[in-house]
């Protein structure tokens, strides 16, 4: 196996095999207290819940209550309170174990001694009483006010770089775990109990730990948590999601010596460096704490990207194969190559009539789109109209396109699989007819992440006319059932810490563009068209492959605009609903979708939303 199946087979092992750890989170819920607040601060949003209330729609009414709840002032300082009740007693149970939690503090020159003073009074106000700071300073550095107490170990030599600075301090620990601590961030009170309460038993198969983190905002209060995914290779790779709040394992560390004696690697990208080596290339296991174990300055997510592309291309690039460009927002475009011989994809374009729509989707796929090896199989409905009929008639001139007919009544899943039957390449590509292209590179960016081994589905970016997002992955469990992610978000905007913005795995994507093997396709029965003939039959086909241990993506570079629904017309109106609800019911019953935990949408994210809000 290549290096770059490798790290497939090591992500894809790692995500099954290590869940999140099972802490308990704070249930949503409303007190009398909080209508009060609301009644305060928006009578009249309290009045329009009392409406929904009133009229039946209760569950619209209790939505509306959360969203209001989470809007209060405080409302997030109140959360962090449950949790930390929910935390005290799993760490008490702990208080008398024998695990330690290392953290290392490296000081360079013209650090602000207020921040650094910040730093430390978390540190010292830790929950967990069992930990060693380990603080090791540039040549120049002031160490004349760094607090006085017994486990504060300073290390006299002065050492060129943090990188330099952290391999002494690893020298120096006897702990299981060791938390790189960035001067400017703050440790909540307890971040090293639930390091040293969760971390296991340590060794060298310990696992990495990570957890969410917050900000300090204008005011000085903790604001904007970052309730993130569970562990996600790609995203990793796109955006570093871990380096800020997370404890590395002392042993594994240790097992990389040759890594950790390398002083090129910027101080600003040193934990990112590390967890490269151990996590992408090692495929050391990573777990998530649904809890937030770090507080930054404000939009420090997003700083640092210089020093991180720089790793990216020192540390994992030539391994992988990769390369590596800027991304908006501190993120990492990474490059995947394109087999030397490109396989020949099968575009599926379903259609009836609807010529306004199928003459800009079929020309423009072969007039702007750059990847050289395709086929058009376009799957007529029963098209009727005369001028529909003349251009299906004149466009099998061009050898890259064939025309097969279904006259059958309408049903999605059937159309797609009959069309695929009659593909001729290696993958297959369903694509609506109402997709425009706009960016002649799109089949070329699904095509560099469905050729790579162990991924399934490869969704793209889509916007509506007005270049919002319509699609940025499908999220299971949203709405009891299934959502788009971010949906309505304009383009160009980060919304929630970018990640509508950087490549990722997403358990489903849209069928209005999606890319996947034939033989992948073949393997798990293609679209249900039994139960699911209109409605969730993608969600449902992307399951199937995820249950097959396969991962699907998406893949925000390829970017098209989707005119949603124009052939096929809205589920819920009324000539639909009963159709659409029996599928609904369908997708719930195969998958559990009312508890379906989706892993890259935290338990604090409102699933009756899809633009990533707190619950609370």
């Amino acid at each position: 196996m290549n290096l770059a199946g490798h790290f497939a087979a090591k992500a894809d092992q790692a995500s099954a095999a290590t869940p999140s750890l099972p802490l308990p989170l704070p249930q949503p819920g409303f007190a009398a207290g909080d209508v009060l607040r609301i009644a305060l601060h928006n009578p009249g949003k309290l009045a329009e819940i009392a409406w929904w209330f009133v009229t039946g729609r209760r569950l619209r009414a209790r939505n509306r209550l959360a969203r209001a709840i989470a809007a209060l002032p405080f409302a997030y300082e109140r959360w962090l309170a449950d949790c930390a009740m929910l935390d005290e007693p799993l760490a008490a149970r702990h208080l008398h174990g024998s695990g330690e939690v290392g953290v290392h503090l490296h000081l360079g020159v013209g650090t602000d001694p207020v921040t650094l003073g910040a730093a430390f009074a978390s540190v010292l106000d830790q929950s967990w009483p069992r930990w060693r700071l380990v603080v090791t300073m540039q040549d120049g550095a002031d160490a004349g006010w760094i607090p006085s107490d017994p486990r504060i170990a300073v290390l006299p030599r002065a050492y060129p770089s943090r990188m330099a600075g952290f391999v002494a301090a690893l020298a120096d620990l006897d702990t299981d775990y060791l938390v790189p601590l960035d001067a400017v961030i703050r440790l909540p009170r307890d971040a090293l109990a639930l390091y040293g309460a969760l971390g296991g038993e340590g060794g060298a198969q310990a696992p990495i730990l990570y957890g969410d983190q917050d900000e300090i905002d204008g005011e000085g209060r903790r604001a904007c948590p970052w309730f993130k995914p569970d562990w996600d290779a790609d995203m990793f790779l796109a955006q570093d999601y871990l380096s800020a709040a997370c404890a590395l394992p002392v042993a594994a560390l240790r097992l990389l010596a040759e890594g950790l004696t390398d002083d090129t690697v910027s101080d600003d990208a040193m934990t990112y460096a590390l967890l490269l080596r151990l996590a992408v290339l090692g495929g050391h296991e990573v777990r998530h704490l649904h809890r937030v174990v770090a507080t930054t300055p404000a939009g420090y997510w997003r700083a640092g990207a210089p020093a991180r592309i720089a790793a990216l291309r020192s540390v994992v690039a030539p391994a992988l194969g990769i390369a590596v460009r800027e991304g908006p927002f501190g993120t990492a475009a990474i490059v995947w190559p394109l087999p030397d011989r490109q396989p020949l994809v099968s575009i599926v374009v379903p259609t009836r009539d609807r010529l306004d729509l199928l003459r800009p989707c079929v020309e423009g796929v072969l007039e702007e789109t750059r990847y050289p090896a395709f086929e058009i199989v376009i799957a007529d409905n029963g098209s009727v109209e005369p001028e529909t009929l003349k251009f299906l008639a004149g466009i099998v001139a061009d050898p890259r396109v064939r025309v097969v007919a279904w006259p059958y009544p309408y049903n999605y899943s059937a159309i797609n699989n009959f069309a695929v039957a009659a593909t001729r390449g290696a993958f297959v590509c369903l694509l609506n007819n109402d997709i425009e292209i706009i960016d002649g590179d799109w089949l070329g960016e699904l095509m560099r992440q469905a050729c790579r081994p162990g991924v399934g589905a490869v969704g793209a970016r889509l916007f509506y006319p007005d270049r919002s997002i319509q699609h940025a992955g499908v999220s299971v469990g949203m709405g009891n059932a299934a959502g788009h992610a971010h949906r309505g978000l304009p383009e160009g905007e980060p919304g929630y810490f970018a990640h509508a913005l950087v490549a990722r795995g997403s358990i489903a994507v849209t069928a209005a563009c999606l890319v996947v093997g034939r033989n992948l396709f073949d393997a798990v029965g293609g679209l249900d068209e039994d139960d699911l003939r209109i409605a969730y039959n993608d969600v449902d086909f992307c399951l199937k492959l995820h249950a097959a241990g396969l991962r699907n993506l998406y893949v925000p570079s390829a970017v098209l605009i989707h005119h949603e629904s124009k052939s096929r017309g809205q589920d819920m109106a009324p000539e639909h609903r009963e159709r659409y609800l029996k599928e609904l019911a369908t997708l719930q019953a195969r998958w559990d979708t009312k508890r379906f935990q989706d892993p890259m949408h935290h338990p604090m994210l409102d699933r009756a939303g899809e633009e990533y809000r707190p619950v609370r």
